[in-house]
């Protein structure tokens, strides 16, 4: 059996728009199982606090000790998907949104159809300052990251690491994130891989045809890497060596030039 670690998605029940009962939650559970997973951080959507840490705690318990119930071998772990908001350093420091398993690393999510708020970057930056290493969940599939991947290297530069979707890689979420994931392959801005799924039988579950794209592309530890070791080292709050940020020439996986130093999150 597998050991595989997913950082991002949506398998508590009634609280966002992922499973809308137990009985969703526990069929998740084992396709999540099947498809190699053992760990999982549970990342429910967040905004402004709501809902609450202790409400997203309590659905975790109360799925964990049904799928106890049920020998299905799954370990959930907590964590939230935030939404970006100007506030949300004062609001992580009084507790009021969840870290993924209460480390320094938080899932910030970006808004995907309308532009990147003024106060993204300086907000990144100030995440940074408090001790706080933000994660940007499916940078592919938003629309202002698709248009200008200069972006990408900006949000970087400001303290910001990514995690992209397995399931764009081979096209299950679109030609346009396909086009942006691959581009960011390239880049070395692939830091996080995730499932994101939100229900049972999902195609985003076909991660053993992404994992085979990246290994022919990135070498044949890029999955292990990216399913086991990487997040393991994240649930531990260690610290990620990340490798530098490339510029993609015309060709390039035969030609590409380093961008700036290495960043470490």
């Amino acid at each position: 059996m597998a050991h595989y670690i997913d950082m991002h998605n949506h398998i508590l029940p009634a609280i966002d728009d992922g499973p809308r009962n137990m009985a969703e939650a526990v069929m998740l559970a084992r396709d999540l199982v099947a498809a190699g997973y053992d760990t999982v951080v549970a990342t429910p959507h967040t905004f402004e606090g709501k809902p609450a840490p202790d409400l997203i705690l309590k659905r975790l318990g109360q799925l964990q000790d049904e799928l106890k119930r049920q020998n299905v071998p799954l370990k959930l772990l907590p964590g939230a998907e935030q939404l970006i908001e100007p506030h949300l350093t004062a609001r992580l420091q009084a507790g009021e949104t969840l870290t993924l398993n209460q480390t320094k690393y938080l899932l910030l999510e970006l808004p995907m159809l309308q532009p990147l708020p003024v106060y993204t970057e300086q907000l990144l930056f100030s995440l940074r300052t408090e001790g706080y290493r933000p994660v940007i969940p499916h940078p592919e599939r938003v629309i202002a990251l698709q248009r200008n991947h200069r972006l990408l290297y900006r949000l970087h530069q400001a303290g910001a690491i990514f995690q992209v979707t397995w399931a764009a890689f081979i096209g299950r979420i679109g030609p346009a994130a396909q086009k942006t994931a691959r581009f960011m392959l390239d880049a070395n801005l692939v830091h996080l891989l995730a499932t994101d799924v939100h229900g049972p039988s999902t195609p985003l579950l076909a991660v053993d045809k992404a994992a085979a794209y990246l290994e022919q592309e990135k070498g044949d530890r890029f999955a292990a890497l990216m399913l086991t070791t990487r997040p393991g080292h994240l649930l531990d709050d260690r610290t990620l060596d990340l490798p530098l940020p490339l510029t993609p020439a015309a060709h390039p996986r035969k030609k590409a030039f380093f961008l700036s130093r290495l960043f470490k999150a």
